[in-house]
C-alpha cells in the first residue's frame, strides 16, 4: 500500500512538471528540463500548489486523513485558495497562477488540464433534476482567469472556457465558452445625477 502510494505520488507529480513544460514551450517558447524540477517547486507558485494537492492525496491514501485537512489549511493561509483534501484532480494538471482557486471536494479535474487564477469549481444545483453536485472537466480543458463552474455539470474533453465565464450546464467536447458581454453606458456626471434628482 505505501509503496503504491509513494509510486502514484511521484507520477502525478512528474505528470504535472511535464504539463507545465509542455504549456512554458507553446505559450512562451521556453525549453526547461527535468533537472529543474526542484528550482520549480521553489520558484513557480501554481506547481507548489499542486505539489501540496499531491501530497494531501497521498496522506489520504496513506490513510492519514488529518495530513491531508493540515495541507488544506496551509495552502488557503500560504496562497489563498481552497482546495479541498477530496478534490479528484489527474495527472499533468497546471496551475497558473494559482491565488484565488475554489475546488470543491466534489470537483473531478482531469489530465493535463489546466486552471488560471480565481477559477472556482463549485457546488450548486442542476437546475431541471435538483442533483447537488460540483463540475467535472474532461482531459485538456482551459479555463482561463475567473471562470466559475458550478453544480454537476460536465465539461467535455479540449474545452476552452474564456475568463470571467460563468458556466452552470454541461457542454460538449471542443466546445469554446464565452462570457457575457459587457455592457458600455454613458458615465453621468456627478452634477447632471444632482439635477435629475432635484428636477
Amino acid at each position: 500500500m505505501i509503496r503504491k502510494a509513494m509510486v502514484d505520488f511521484a507520477r502525478a507529480v512528474r505528470a504535472d512538471y511535464g504539463s507545465m513544460q509542455m504549456y512554458r514551450q507553446k505559450y512562451h517558447a521556453e525549453a526547461i528540463p527535468l533537472t529543474r524540477l526542484p528550482i520549480d517547486a521553489v520558484r513557480k507558485i501554481g506547481f507548489q500548489m499542486m505539489l501540496a494537492t499531491r501530497a494531501m492525496r497521498l496522506a489520504r491514501d496513506l490513510h492519514v486523513p488529518l495530513g491531508g485537512q493540515v495541507g488544506s489549511r496551509l495552502i488557503r493561509h500560504l496562497y489563498g485558495a481552497e482546495i479541498h483534501w477530496d478534490t479528484e484532480v489527474d495527472g499533468g494538471v497546471c496551475l497558473v497562477h494559482g491565488t484565488g482557486l475554489v475546488l470543491s471536494h466534489r470537483a473531478v479535474i482531469g489530465e493535463g488540464c489546466i486552471l488560471f487564477h480565481n477559477v472556482t469549481l463549485g457546488e450548486g444545483l442542476d437546475p431541471v433534476t435538483k442533483e447537488s453536485g460540483a463540475p467535472t472537466l474532461g482531459k485538456n480543458v482551459h479555463v482561463g482567469p475567473g471562470a466559475t463552474l458550478l453544480g454537476p455539470i460536465h465539461v467535455g474533453d479540449g474545452t476552452k472556457i474564456m475568463a470571467g465565464a460563468v458556466l452552470t450546464r454541461s457542454v460538449p467536447p471542443n466546445s469554446l465558452v464565452k462570457p457575457a458581454e459587457a455592457v458600455v453606458t454613458a458615465r453621468v456626471k456627478p452634477s447632471e445625477a444632482a439635477n435629475e434628482s432635484t428636477g
